[in-house]
């Protein structure tokens, strides 16, 4: 009988854990957003757009000062 007892006691506390578990999933559920992100550099059209972008500054000459100061870090 004090096993029958016992076993009875567990399974409603397991129950209960059970059952409050459940229902704080669902609430957290809820809250999340359901709007899905994507990275800028998985979208094709993103990508165009940079390219021709870059395709335009290389046609103005754009030169940046970088070039100068390639050698300032090698040992003298």
């Amino acid at each position: 009988m004090k096993w029958f007892i016992f076993a009875i006691v567990a399974a409603a506390i397991l129950l209960i854990f059970g059952a409050v578990y459940a229902f704080s999933y669902l609430l957290n559920k809820r809250k999340q957003p359901k709007y899905k992100t994507t990275a800028p550099d998985d979208d094709p059209k993103f990508l165009r757009d940079l390219a021709e972008k870059l395709k335009e500054q290389d046609k103005k000459g754009n030169t940046d000062s970088s070039d100068s100061t390639e050698g300032d870090d090698e040992p003298q």
